[in-house]
């Protein structure tokens, strides 16, 4: 009997013992974090870098340094969302694949979450399709850190079959094509001037117009055979007010226009010649045709105009976040100017901002290295890809 109670006693000791093991390898697992610390620099040369795809477009490779200066520019300060607090982000390249790791925080619990896994460039869409996800050296279920993702609703990541996937619009320029290889991300982007998209769009629409209006011009003029010499002086007024609107606003051409139906209005009314009358109702009529496509331009034009806007909204909404995350009195400066032109431009797209540009720059050129690489990391960290564009088109940076 006495025998069977040291068995029991031995087998529960047994128990706790493999419990206590099994708790503290988890624990172990749990926390293990490998020594991973952080990289940190202070260089921004890869906005240069960016800057450079964006405006000249081609084929472009970043290295390691590069994902790096990215890392620390997105993750200058640490983000937290309820308990959870991400510290920064380690991206290392291992020939085609790609080693992230994250050191997180969780009620004051120091935690390691990394993954490991290859990116992937499809229809234009670049997405990470991970091996593996752990939180120190413990394994996690794919299908658990995926639909977690899914939950965030984040517009510049999310998931689909399987697949986090990166929204395009947080590069600054489109890409055409990308890979992973020797260590090195590579590929190609377009070359995007937002200003000159916007001048083309306007200047394709005028161009249209004044086609339009040359084919009144030939009407005109092959009316003018029927005409008295007063009727083609007043016919050649029209004719040198038509010539000189050429290649000005859509405005501007709208009013030579009705200002023409009018005074034709009033010729067809005067003349008693039917035959004139039937020339000048043609010149009517091709005038009509100018204007119903300069109030079709008109429309497109401000289609544009309210595009423009739109993204300029977004610029600003974005660029708010940016002056928390600065500290001098001059920084601050410099974000506030920038939100008022930014305010300004979005009341009036041809807002002239280069006073504004001015200031901006003669602020930031009286900044040592480590204020001005705030004030960079700031907006690089807050303002999205697609917004970068606006921003330099007001500020020519």
């Amino acid at each position: 009997m006495a025998r069977t109670k040291e068995l029991k006693k031995n087998k529960l000791i047994w128990a706790l013992i493999i419990l206590l093991g099994a708790l503290a390898v988890f624990a172990y697992s749990i926390l293990y974090n490998g020594g991973v610390v952080l990289k940190k620099t202070n260089s921004t040369e890869v906005i240069s870098k960016l800057k450079n795809i964006q405006e000249k477009g081609g084929e472009f490779e970043l290295t390691q340094k590069d994902i790096d200066e990215v890392s620390n520019l997105y993750f200058a300060n640490a983000k937290s969302k309820g308990d959870i607090t991400l510290q920064g982000i380690n991206m290392e390249m291992l020939n085609d694949e790609l080693l992230i790791q994250a050191p997180i925080s969780y009620k004051k619990l120091n935690l390691l979450f990394s993954s490991r896994g290859k990116l992937t460039f499809t229809n234009g869409e670049i997405a990470y399709a991970a091996e593996n996800f752990k939180i120190g050296k413990l394994s996690l279920p794919k299908s658990l850190v995926i639909s977690q993702i899914s939950k965030l609703n984040n517009e510049k990541i999310y998931t689909e079959d399987n697949l986090i996937k990166i929204n395009p619009t947080v590069f600054p320029f489109k890409i055409n094509n990308l890979k992973l290889i020797d260590n090195k991300i590579v590929g190609t982007a377009e070359k995007l001037d937002i200003k000159m998209l916007f001048e083309n769009i306007d200047k394709k629409n005028v161009q249209e117009i004044d086609k339009q209006l040359d084919t009144v011009e030939q009407k005109i003029q092959s009316a003018t055979i029927l005409m008295n010499r007063a009727e083609k002086e007043k016919i050649k007024e029209i004719q040198n007010i038509i010539e000189n609107v050429k290649g000005k606003s859509i405005e501007e051409k709208k009013k030579v226009i009705s200002d023409t139906i009018d005074k034709i209005d009033k010729a067809i009314n005067k003349t008693g010649d039917s035959e004139k009358k039937k020339e000048l109702e043609k010149i009517k009529s091709e005038v009509e045709k100018a204007q119903q496509v300069t109030a079709e331009k008109e429309k497109k034009s401000q289609e544009q105009t309210e595009i423009k806007r739109t993204a300029l909204a977004k610029v600003q909404d974005e660029l708010s976040g940016a002056y928390s995350e600065v500290q001098t009195s001059k920084e601050q400066q410099i974000i506030s100017i920038m939100l008022s032109t930014v305010s300004k431009m979005v009341a009036n797209p041809s807002y002239d901002s280069s006073s504004d540009q001015a200031s901006v720059k003669a602020i930031y050129g009286t900044l040592d290295s480590e204020s001005r690489n705030r004030v960079k990391g700031a907006i690089f960290s807050s303002v999205g890809g697609d917004s970068i564009g606006e921003l330099r088109q007001a500020f020519g940076m």
